[in-house]
């Protein structure tokens, strides 16, 4: 039988979700976990199944499940995504080629209760002196870097929206910044003194002759997976001392806990990240209401006298 490589049945599934690179990178990251012949090295954490797609039984998968379930470094809502997308990716290849591959994927044995990975995870929130330090920590040494975690701090944007900002998106003069989220265009206010750093780092941006117009880019000009900020700022918070488990999310809850506790009402906060209020659409926040809404986050910016 002309079997089809694993490869290429995995970019047959991947292409499903061409409209995404997030989604197409965390899916492909995911697979890699049961799937990548990597090279020995005992810092990878892979199973690597080294036989062909259709050749799956059900007994490797309660191994997998097994060994992704007792596989430390990871909580049990990675673990759980984890095992989602191979099961989904396995569903796939049943409908693509049902003459050739079908399996009985375990459902009654898949137990997470007992993972390491299975106990509440506390909400870490950042305070104003941690932030702090974070930042002034950065600064000296990273300037994109520091924008990005500033943004994340400034604005309360989640990943995705922050990784998919087009450089002509940052407006300077009137301290806003639109991008594209799970759920269509938002718009977030930055401080004053964040903009003259972004200002700064625009003007370079721009200069760069590359067709992409996405505002940050690593080094080899390409865009940002999820992956490489809360893997920085784990090593920042390790260098500084700070024992919590921050990610760039603790951002986007530290400051609307920080507004909280300024006494910002429920619907303002909500406004201010982005969440849905009505009557409250991207229309009204850059054209009718511009001046009201960036008074108000003026007014509830709770680092505005830190010296960051």
């Amino acid at each position: 039988m002309n079997r089809p490589s694993n490869n290429k049945v995995i970019k047959e599934y991947l292409n499903y979700f061409q409209h995404s690179p997030q989604s197409q990178a965390m899916r492909k990251s995911s697979l890699k976990y049961f799937f990548e012949k990597w090279e020995v090295n005992k810092e990878k954490k892979i199973y690597g199944y080294q036989n062909h797609v259709f050749d799956i039984t059900t007994k490797d998968l309660k191994e997998y499940f097994t060994w992704l379930k007792n596989l430390e470094g990871l909580s049990i809502e990675t673990k759980k995504g984890k095992w989602n997308i191979l099961t989904s990716f396995l569903n796939s290849v049943m409908e693509d080629y049902p003459e050739d591959f079908l399996i009985k994927i375990p459902s009654k044995t898949v137990n997470w209760l007992g993972s390491n990975g299975n106990k509440t995870k506390k909400k870490e929130i950042i305070t104003k002196n941690e932030l702090e330090q974070i930042l002034n920590y950065i600064k000296p040494r990273n300037l994109k870097y520091y924008l990005i975690f500033n943004l994340f701090a400034n604005t309360g944007m989640r990943k995705g929206e922050l990784i998919n900002i087009q450089y002509p998106n940052v407006n300077i003069e009137k301290r806003y910044i639109t991008s594209i989220g799970k759920r269509g265009e938002k718009v977030y206010y930055f401080s004053r003194d964040l903009a003259r750093f972004l200002e700064i780092y625009l003007n370079n941006r721009r200069n760069l002759s590359i067709k992409d117009k996405t505002l940050f880019l690593t080094n080899r000009f390409t865009k940002y997976s999820n992956r490489p900020f809360n893997l920085y700022l784990k090593r920042v918070c390790e260098k500084l001392g700070i024992k919590k488990d921050i990610t760039c999310h603790s951002f986007r809850r530290s400051l609307n806990q920080h507004r909280y506790d300024m006494g910002c009402s429920n619907e303002d906060r909500k406004i201010l990240l982005n969440h849905s209020v009505r009557d409250v659409n991207v229309e009204n926040y850059l054209i009718i209401d511009y001046k009201r809404f960036i008074a108000l986050y003026d007014h509830y910016n709770p680092y505005k006298e830190l010296n960051i």
